[in-house]
């Protein structure tokens, strides 16, 4: 299943595709030549967070064992006064040539290294990231414009926002999330619009459904969410109607086997916001291609990576991740058959 959140494990897989990319070109070269910057860089935006974060690394090469060269810092981050990182703002008529003399708006990722990255075969202690917390809006096009200040490269990218859309199915009304039978079995259609009327920005050209189960658990507000198969917008045209059929047995099954996996606890349901939320994630069309990209294939024909990232590596790109409906009614049989899982409720 394709989730458009990984975005700790794609970098990685990118890391990993760069260097082994260039140990198996079929051409004749000293991978120890001399040195050239080759910048990675993973970015993006959401207008619905308050803070918008850029992961920029770099390649290596050097005579000994990759693995070792991976796990120290110097090898795969830059340091914090090398990089200047600015983001400026266009209407679309204004962004031939990229003149920031034209930009109606700008901003300066900062850098931080308050960001813990996973354990794993790289360097996992202070992940270095840059951030912001400036307000974007959907009617700009965004340029991205990395300065290395010590050796002068510059490495460029844009991307649009996502367009805004909504969910409207299940509508919310009396016993708003449940289900509705269908040769026998339980399911509940899911749809949203793929563009709202008038909304400014690209339309998405993915979508994947989420379910997010909030309950108490010793007293303390928890959640668990729920992932569905990733549905494919190929038909891009405004306020079309998509939809996802979501089985029963999936959500209770994924209720079943989540909380379990969380240990022995006192659980109940809350009353005091959505029990349940059904998110809509939706991404613009270059993250789309990068995450089509790097999924697995079951054929030997090698794939060319994917990029839009100029004199680099990596992507640029948008989605949303906010966009939902919250549901506090729900059938009486839905709660008795997650009480019955002997869970904690």
């Amino acid at each position: 299943m394709l989730n458009i959140m990984k975005d700790k494990l794609l970098i990685i897989a990118f890391i990993v595709i760069s260097v082994v990319g260039i140990m198996s070109c079929d051409v004749d070269f000293n991978p120890n030549d001399d040195w050239s910057e080759t910048t990675i860089v993973y970015g993006v935006l959401d207008q619905d967070a308050d803070t918008n974060f850029i992961r920029i690394q770099k390649c290596f090469v050097g005579e000994g064992n990759y693995i070792e060269f991976a796990k120290q810092k110097d090898s795969i981050y830059y340091k914090a006064d090398e990089l200047e990182v600015k983001m400026y703002a266009f209407y679309d008529w204004d962004s031939t040539g990229w003149n920031i003399n034209k930009a109606k708006d700008s901003c300066t990722f900062i850098y931080t290294e308050s960001y813990n990255k996973p354990e794993g075969g790289f360097y996992s202690e202070v992940a270095p990231i840059f951030f912001t917390t400036h307000k974007l809006n959907p009617i700009f096009n965004y340029y991205l414009i990395i300065r290395n200040l010590k050796t002068g490269n510059i490495v460029t990218s844009h991307t649009k926002l996502v367009a805004d859309y909504k969910i409207t199915d299940p509508s919310g009304t009396a016993f708003g999330f449940n289900y509705s039978q269908l040769y026998g079995q339980n399911i509940m259609t899911c749809k949203w619009t793929s563009m709202t009327e008038s909304a400014d920005g690209e339309i998405a050209r993915l979508f994947q459904p989420c379910i997010r189960f909030n309950f108490m658990e010793n007293d303390e507000p928890a959640y668990i969410d729920i992932e569905f198969s990733t549905k494919v917008n190929d038909y891009i045209v405004a306020d079309k109607t998509l939809s996802y059929i979501i089985f029963g047995e999936n959500v209770l099954s994924q209720i079943k086997s989540k909380i379990q996996k969380r240990g022995t606890a006192t659980r109940s349901f809350r009353y005091d916001v959505p029990a349940f939320q059904l998110y809509v994630y939706g991404c613009a069309e270059n993250l789309h291609n990068y995450i089509d990209n790097n999924t697995s294939i079951e054929s030997l024909t090698e794939r060319p990576v994917f990029t839009n990232i100029n004199n680099g590596v990596g992507i640029f790109s948008s989605r949303r991740l906010h966009i939902n409906r919250g549901y506090t009614s729900w059938s009486n049989a839905l709660q008795t058959e997650i009480e019955g899982y002997d869970i904690g409720f």
